[in-house]
């Protein structure tokens, strides 16, 4: 059985193509947070379903919702961040606390 860690790895090497900019031999060193926000910006259906497999979809949803509180930057894109809130408002456990998503709606500006 694989652990989580040789997932993750395998799973990244698949995926090398979404993180243009990062060094490809050091992929294996990225947070969850980069990877959780690279994955649902510019991954397909497959990579995210991969994604929650690997990390759970418990944790990629805190990892979501973390980064999108209004007292951060927020790097998702707006109709990313408007899907995942109320895909994870379904379907993610309800044992933690969803946050308020900080992004802006759609139409409005960013500043």
């Amino acid at each position: 059985m694989e652990t989580r860690e040789e997932k993750l790895k395998a799973f990244l090497e698949e995926n090398k193509d979404l993180f243009w900019h990062f060094d490809k031999t050091k992929l294996q060193q990225l947070s969850d947070d980069v990877i959780v926000e690279y994955i649902l910006n510019y991954g397909d259906e497959i990579s995210v379903k991969n994604l929650f497999e690997i990390m759970g979809i418990n944790h990629v949803a805190q990892v979501f919702y973390k980064n999108v509180s209004p007292d951060r930057r927020i790097n998702y894109f707006t109709p990313v961040v408007h899907f995942f809130d109320l895909y994870f408002k379904r379907h993610a456990s309800r044992n933690f606390k969803h946050r308020t998503v900080g992004a802006p709606s759609f139409g409005q500006k960013i500043q």
